[in-house]
C-alpha cells in the first residue's frame, strides 16, 4: 500500500459528481503532490475504493465509523464511481483543463475555493466540503539549513504571540473578498545576504501572484514581516507548485511554501491496516519544515464548472 493512502485521498473521493450519475468514471484534478507520483496516487485510490466496497454495507462497519451518517452518501458515491486522478503543476493549467472538460472536478483547499468563487461566481460551484481535516501551511527548507529554519521558527512564534499573524490573516485572507490583495512592500537592508523564496501563485489569496507579475497575498506579507524581523532582504522567485522540491534541491530557492494536513479523519478498524494518516505534501527526503503559520478547519473542497 503506497504512503499516499491517506486521509486527504478519502475526502477527495467522497465528492458528489454529476458525471457519476451516468458514468462509472470521474476525472479529478489536483495540484501535484510532492513525494509521490500520479501513478502511485491512483493505485492507492483504487486500493481504497476496493477495500471500502464491502464495508459500506456492513452494519458493524457503520457503527465503527465516526460520523458515518454524514459520510454514507459520499461513500456510496465513491464505490459507484471510480475517481481518475490528474496531477497539475499549476492552478491555471488545472482550471483550463476543467473548462476544456478534460477533467470533471477539482480539489483545492477551502480558502482557495472561496476566493475563486468570490471572483468567478458564475463559473464554479462547490460539490462537497468537509470540516474534519485541519490543514496548515509551513515553510520548507533544504535539509541541513537548520539555522535559517530556526530563524523562521522564532519569527513565526513571535508573530503568533503578538497577534501579527492574525492581523495579516484577516487583511489578506478573511477580508479580501473578490479584490486582489494589496501590494506588499519589502524592507531593504544594506549588506544583507538575501533569502530566496519561491512562490507559485497557485493558492490565492494565500500564495498569490497578481496579474502584473508581482507577488502579494498572505504568504508574501508574512515573508515581508519575517524579513523585517530578521533584518534580511527577501528575494521572491516564481515556480510551479510541482517544482518546489527541485527549486530547493538546486538551491534556486532557500525557502518554499508547504501545504499539509495535520490529522486524518476517523476510519473503521477493518481499514486501519490499509490506511495511513500522513500529511499531504509530507516532506520529501531532504526537506525540513518550519512551524506552521496558517491553519484552517475546512480542509478540502471539491468543485466543478457550472
Amino acid at each position: 500500500m503506497k504512503k499516499v493512502l491517506c486521509a486527504f485521498v478519502l475526502v477527495m473521493i467522497m465528492s458528489v459528481s454529476a458525471m457519476a450519475a451516468v458514468n462509472d468514471k470521474v476525472d479529478t484534478g489536483i495540484l501535484t503532490y510532492l513525494g509521490t507520483t500520479e501513478g502511485e496516487f491512483q493505485e492507492a485510490l483504487d486500493d481504497l475504493r476496493k477495500a471500502l466496497t464491502p464495508l459500506i454495507t456492513e452494519e458493524s462497519a457503520k457503527q465503527e465509523w465516526e460520523d458515518y451518517d454524514l459520510l454514507e452518501g459520499f461513500l456510496s458515491e465513491l464505490v459507484r464511481a471510480r475517481r481518475v486522478v490528474h496531477f497539475y503543476d499549476s492552478l491555471m493549467a488545472m482550471l483550463m483543463a476543467l473548462r476544456a472538460r478534460h477533467i470533471d472536478e477539482f480539489v483545492l483547499p477551502e480558502p482557495v475555493v472561496m476566493y475563486l468563487l468570490a471572483n468567478n461566481p458564475n463559473d464554479y460551484e462547490i460539490q462537497f466540503s468537509l470540516n474534519m481535516m485541519p490543514s496548515t501551511i509551513s515553510f520548507g527548507f533544504k535539509a541541513g539549513n537548520t539555522a535559517l529554519k530556526k530563524d523562521f521558527d522564532e519569527a513565526i512564534k513571535a508573530m503568533k504571540k503578538d497577534g501579527t499573524l492574525m492581523t495579516l490573516q484577516e487583511k489578506f485572507i478573511t477580508n479580501v473578498g473578490a479584490n486582489d490583495p494589496e501590494e506588499v512592500k519589502f524592507t531593504e537592508f544594506k549588506d544583507s545576504k538575501p533569502i530566496k523564496v519561491a512562490v507559485t501563485g497557485d493558492l490565492p489569496p494565500i500564495d498569490f501572484i497578481a496579474a502584473d507579475g508581482r507577488p502579494t497575498g498572505y504568504n508574501t506579507a508574512i515573508l515581508a514581516e519575517i524579513g523585517k524581523r530578521l533584518k534580511r532582504n527577501i528575494r521572491v522567485i516564481s515556480v510551479d507548485s510541482g517544482g518546489r522540491s527541485a527549486a530547493l534541491a538546486s538551491e534556486r530557492a532557500d525557502v518554499v511554501f508547504w501545504y499539509r494536513n495535520t490529522e486524518g479523519i476517523q476510519t473503521p478498524k477493518k481499514l486501519k491496516k490499509n490506511l495511513k494518516s500522513v500529511m499531504v505534501d509530507s516532506p520529501a527526503k531532504g526537506v525540513i519544515l518550519s512551524e506552521p503559520y496558517y491553519e484552517w478547519d475546512t480542509d478540502l473542497v471539491v468543485g466543478r464548472s457550472k
